[in-house]
Parts: structure tokens; sequence; C-alpha cells
């Protein structure tokens, strides 16, 4: 029963990614189809309290592996070495509070779970 849970796991991540693509495609909103899904993810999360065993055993193996999808992010940064230099400040201050967003909404989702899990 455990095998099945897995794929239904791994198409429940593709359906929200897919919804988020097409809430963006009809509202238009100024947001990337995956980070939507991301979000609803988070919701769902936040409502079922933690994160269930299959949907672990799917998402384990990506995170391990999260270093590869930033290869392409890397080799643009190299090859765009000029502009990036030309506009340092403004790259300085998005990268700051980008983080520090980022950092804040993890430390609050993360007391959030916890704070439903327990001690």
């Amino acid at each position: 029963m455990r095998w099945l849970k897995i794929p239904a796991a791994a198409a429940g991540l593709v359906a929200l990614q897919a919804l988020g693509d097409a809430l963006v495609a009809r509202t238009g909103w100024p947001l990337s189809g995956s980070v939507l899904g991301l979000l609803m993810l988070l919701g769902l999360l936040c409502l079922w309290g933690g994160v269930p065993d299959s949907l672990e055993a799917v998402t384990a193996p990506l995170l391990n592996h999260l270093m590869l999808l930033l290869i392409p992010s890397v080799a643009a940064v190299s090859m765009h070495g000029a502009l990036l230099t030309r506009h340092a400040a403004v790259f300085a201050v998005v990268s700051i509070v980008a983080t520090a967003v980022t950092a804040g909404l993890t430390a609050w989702a993360l007391a959030r779970l916890m704070r439903r899990r327990g001690p």
C-alpha cells in the first residue's frame, strides 16, 4: 500500500505546479506558477500539520541533489559579470532583502508547524 502512496504524492506535486501555472495564466498575476504551486503546498502542509511520509519519500532525493538546480544560475552570473558589476548595489540590496524575507517566512512556517506538532 505504501508504494501506491509515493506515486500519488509525486502526482500531487505535479498537480500543484500545473494548478499554479494555470492560475497564473488565467489571472495574469506577476508570479511564477511554480512559486504559486509551492505556496499552495505550504498551505496544505500547514493544514496537515507536517509532511506525510509518502511526500517525504518523494522529495528527499530531490532535496539531496538541490545544488544541481543551481548550476544554470551560477553559469548565468559568470556569463554576465559586467552587467552584474554595473548594477552591483541593486543586486546586493535585492539579495539581502530576498534572503531576509525567505529566512523570516521559513522561520514563521517552522514555528507554526512545531507548535502544531507539540513537544
